[in-house]
């Protein structure tokens, strides 16, 4: 049973870089749908002299691996195997032999190259795209950084390609990160690693439980809920330094906090003097606060519209919990799913087209993540047939899933295009839930 759905029954509960169930179903567009296929090939980034090659051979080997995991995970691409790559490597732009490449038994669209250096400590990156049909180089990067941020050198351009590959559709989530509540012991504290899982840090250190973390669109701030002062209270803290941001203590019952897409309110969920939650709105400071469900059910787990005109949330009025969309003033509010079940954990695309959430409907043991077309009211299944799959959250691009899964048998975070392909397991340590993708981070 989720987190979320216990408090609904009980409610007590960087770096600077530089350039020189249906049958029927409709299908998951997870892209625009490109004229033609994009086949990328990733050569190998060579040493750029010979004599640095000793000194550069384990920052290139997770760097080359790196930049081909996050362009196989952008969802854009066929990925050229390497295996088909004519010799020799590629150091310069007259080492690509076009003749050679276009004999391959599959076109090359485009093709990635570069080399890199070492001088005092410092790794320089130079970069390049080619189009193998015009047979010109297209575009080019410098990357610098220290040999420790060498997976943020690779990240970096794996995001330029999609977006220049995808004319800006896209500005690429391989530089994102995710937050996620974890346990390891007997405290949930707040961590942040790289959308991959590189990286994990511990956000928070009050030594309580910590849950349900969720960013500002800019990725300045973290609101999540803290039991720090023995009851659950909506804490928001500054990403940056980790301060403390002014917002109310209610001495109550006040969870499941969503920052609006402008940055300027806060939904969240809090107890009423008639003991059930209902959600209210805010300014990001806590005041100008107001019930805008105002019902005697247990409403809570709100999810903000990218236009900021809607909220989803969860609610019991009709019994077990479901997912429910209102205006952001309350009114017309409107259940998305209807065959019953109980459902929970409304996340909502930042395109407007989906709202993604775990939905156990009858007779099934299990949670599974499904999306519900807002246009429609089409639902879509998108895990199945391994554990409880739980707390969905999209990447910035509204191609892409987080959520947590007992598949393993403990709760750990993963990821996958919002098609349930390219799955990945980004947290093994401890026990990991609630994760919340930022937004992008170029």
């Amino acid at each position: 049973m989720s987190a979320r759905k216990l408090i609904l029954l009980a409610t007590v509960f960087f770096f600077t870089l530089w350039f020189a169930c249906p049958s029927a179903r409709p299908q998951i567009v997870i892209r625009p749908r490109a004229e033609e296929e994009i086949i990328l090939a990733t050569p190998d980034v060579q040493p750029k002299t010979p004599d640095k090659a000793a000194q550069v051979a384990e920052p290139l080997k997770t760097f080359n691996q790196v930049l081909w995991d996050d362009l196989k995970f952008s969802g854009y691409f066929t990925m050229a195997g390497k295996s088909f790559y004519p010799p020799p490597p590629i150091v310069r732009p007259e080492d690509i032999n076009y003749d050679a490449w276009n004999g391959l038994p599959f076109k090359v669209s485009f093709l990635t190259a570069g080399t890199m250096d070492l001088v005092g400590g410092i790794l320089t990156a130079e970069l390049r795209v080619f189009d193998m049909r015009q047979r010109t180089m297209a575009f080019g990067q410098v990357i610098r950084g220290d040999a420790d941020q060498i997976r943020a050198v690779a990240h970096r351009w794996a995001d330029e390609i999609v977006f220049k590959l995808t004319a800006g559709a896209s500005r690429g989530i391989a530089s994102s990160k995710i937050a996620y509540s974890s346990r390891r012991g007997s405290a949930k504290e707040i961590y942040i690693m790289d959308y991959d899982g590189a990286n994990p840090r511990q956000f928070t250190h009050n030594s309580t439980s910590n849950l349900f973390p969720v960013w500002a669109p800019d990725n300045s701030k973290l609101a999540f809920v803290s039991y720090r002062t023995g009851k659950p209270e909506v804490n928001i803290h500054s990403y940056l330094d980790g301060s403390r941001l002014p917002f109310p203590l209610f001495n109550s019952f006040a969870t499941t906090p969503a920052i609006s897409t402008d940055g300027t309110q806060l939904l969240f969920a809090l107890r009423t003097p008639r003991g059930d939650t209902d959600i209210f709105i805010s300014k990001l400071d806590g005041s100008d606060r107001r019930n805008v469900t105002n019902h005697p059910a247990i409403d809570v787990s709100p999810a903000w519209s990218p236009s900021g005109k809607q909220f989803a949330f969860v609610s019991s009025r009709d019994g077990a919990s479901q997912v429910y969309i209102a205006d952001a003033d309350g009114a017309n509010v409107r259940r998305i799913v209807k065959e019953g079940g109980d459902a929970d954990s409304p996340a909502w695309s930042p395109d407007g087209r989906w709202v993604a959430f775990h939905w156990k409907p009858r007779q099934s043991v299990n949670y599974d993540i499904f999306l519900a077309e807002v246009g429609t009211g089409n639902t879509l299944q998108v895990t199945s047939n391994s554990g409880s799959n739980e707390s969905p959250y999209w990447s910035a691009d509204s191609r892409h899933l987080t959520f947590q899964s007992n598949r393993t048998g403990s709760s750990q975070i993963y990821i996958m295009l919002a098609d349930g392909s390219e799955l990945r397991l980004v947290t093994t340590q401890g026990t990991n839930t609630s994760p919340s993708w930022s937004g992008y981070f170029r």
